[in-house]
């Protein structure tokens, strides 16, 4: 009962920020690639004190898999390292994935280095590892939607890559099967 809770909360809170052509929602037969260290690896909480043992935690990946919507779900690539380094290896197999995709779900945000208590952001920027993957899919496959986990302020010239963009905020431990069902 408490994770249902978790899960309309999360809904209720999600934006639609961008939605080009109207991409969004998902078509039934829709081939969809998903992008993203944070599919696997939820950006769901803050970091430090604020941190909280979740019982349980979705994940965009598995709550994908677990859709029966009828989409066609192609596979997965995680396109980029987390804390920021470069990986032409994990660039590579995200924009070869993105090739067979009707619909590319990119899962960016800010990771636990970036945004945490105690220290002020360097700038309000994505990692630039991010904004490489997403210009290289983009260029690859032109229906990219972005999943944004942040729960704070970003720059946002990057939006230009993307047909739609949905803010996921810090969603909780329900937040990746909401933006499914979302």
């Amino acid at each position: 009962a408490h994770h249902a809770l978790a899960r309309r909360a999360a809904a209720q809170s999600i934006v639609l920020l961008k939605n080009e052509n109207g991409l969004l929602p998902l078509a039934k037969g829709e081939k969809v690639a998903v992008i993203g260290d944070f599919a696997q690896t939820p950006r769901y909480q803050g970091a430090g004190s604020s941190a909280v043992n979740a019982l349980q935690v979705d994940t965009l990946l598995d709550s994908i898999k677990a859709d029966d919507s009828g989409i066609t779900f192609v596979g997965y690539a995680s396109g980029f390292d987390r804390q920021g380094a470069a990986d032409a290896e994990k660039l590579e197999e995200a924009v070869a994935l993105a090739k067979k995709a009707d619909t590319v779900l990119l899962c960016l945000g800010l990771d636990e280095l970036r945004e945490s208590e105690g220290l002020d952001r360097a700038d309000m920027k994505l990692a630039e590892n991010q904004l490489e993957l997403l210009a290289a899919v983009a260029a690859a496959n032109p229906n990219v939607v972005v999943l944004l986990s942040a729960g704070s302020s970003l720059e946002s010239g990057w939006v230009k890559d993307c047909k739609a963009l949905v803010y996921g905020c810090l969603g909780g431990q329900a937040g990746a099967g909401a933006l499914v069902e979302v």
